[in-house]
């Protein structure tokens, strides 16, 4: 890689690429030192699920001597932060793929609340017919008052871990069957000093996983967004059901637990000959059942089976929805 600074002749061979496309270098925001070139910002007005928003770019070489051109877009109004990143050795063709994406695939509005991804491309071009193959890395959610962040880990069968803050003032808990109401795959709210962190599983591989992630953060918005628009009561009541069959997924682990108790003491007085073949899995149970433990993608809890917690009165103060439109229902 060239350490030295950037020359005013390679500046200008950078950027006619870029210029002819009517990007214009602002080179108060750029660093000829560190070899970065920074672009004006360009606004863009709302449209359809899209928000206002300030879109700016950002050319930097790597260590290997190639380039890395990062598009970001921020919502107006201190709205959430998506960003989109590409790496190749030809500038040109880095913009070109990434004009090719369009701003809804990482910033979206919808009913009370706006969602920011950001992505990486992969280091291919794809062919002209073909769509871009983008890998979400992370997601960032604003909704009723809180700030919703889903990191997305490249392995396969790892959980995406969640944190959540406030955003505002008016939040003073939350329940913790919150996300796990969704359904399957959600677990329960963690309450820390500085928010809550929950996870969520994500099914299918590669691109599959990542429209998984995008999915959720959907839902979950809508969700959240209609939630804190209501009292707490009015949660209590309208997912009362939900919420009993999260109490009843949590007992599982326990139900499961005694039930395999139970079957050891009870195998014993079924007067089975020692060289049943049922033996020999009982035998060998206790090994198989650890090795099943390990396994899993979360760590069970084992708790007590209990009724949804009361919701307090002054959890949060409603936020209404700036939207005609009605989220869907949680399923």
């Amino acid at each position: 890689m060239d350490t030295a600074p950037l020359t005013h002749h390679e500046i200008l061979a950078l950027v006619e690429p870029f210029a002819r496309r009517g990007r214009r270098v602002d080179l108060a925001a750029s660093d000829r030192v560190a070899r970065r070139i920074a672009f004006r910002p360009i606004e863009h007005a709302a449209r359809e699920a899209v928000p206002a928003h300030r879109e700016t770019l950002s050319l930097a070489q790597q260590p290997d001597g190639g380039w890395q051109l990062v598009r970001t877009l921020e919502a107006v109004g201190d709205g959430p932060v998506a960003r989109l990143q590409v790496s190749g050795t030809e500038p040109g063709v880095l913009l070109a793929r990434v004009e090719a994406v369009d701003a809804a695939q990482q910033l979206v509005r919808g009913p009370g609340w706006v969602l920011a991804i950001e992505h990486r491309l992969d280091g291919t071009a794809p062919a002209p017919d073909e769509p871009a193959a983008m890998a979400a890395s992370r997601g960032i959610l604003h909704a009723g008052g809180l700030v919703m962040t889903m990191k997305v880990p490249t392995v396969s069968g790892i959980s995406a871990e969640i944190a959540i803050v406030r955003e505002g003032s008016t939040l003073v808990e939350l329940p913790d069957d919150l996300l796990e109401v969704l359904g399957r795959g959600w677990a329960r709210l963690d309450a820390g000093p500085s928010g809550w962190t929950s996870h969520t599983g994500l099914g299918g591989r590669g691109a599959a996983r990542y429209r998984d992630a995008e999915a959720r953060l959907r839902r979950a918005g809508t969700h959240l967004a209609r939630t804190l628009s209501e009292p707490p009561a009015r949660y209590a009541e309208r997912l009362r059901a939900a919420r009993w069959s999260v109490a009843a997924r949590r007992s599982v682990p326990l139900v499961a637990v005694v039930a395999l108790v139970a079957a050891a003491a009870l195998f014993p007085s079924l007067g089975l000959s020692r060289e049943s073949p049922v033996w020999m899995l009982i035998f060998n149970a206790p090994p198989l059942l650890l090795a099943l433990f390990f396994s899993l993608r979360e760590m069970p809890r084992i708790t007590l089976p209990r009724p949804p917690r009361r919701v307090r009165d002054d959890a949060w103060r409603p936020l209404p929805i700036d939207s005609n439109s009605t989220p869907d229902e949680p399923r």
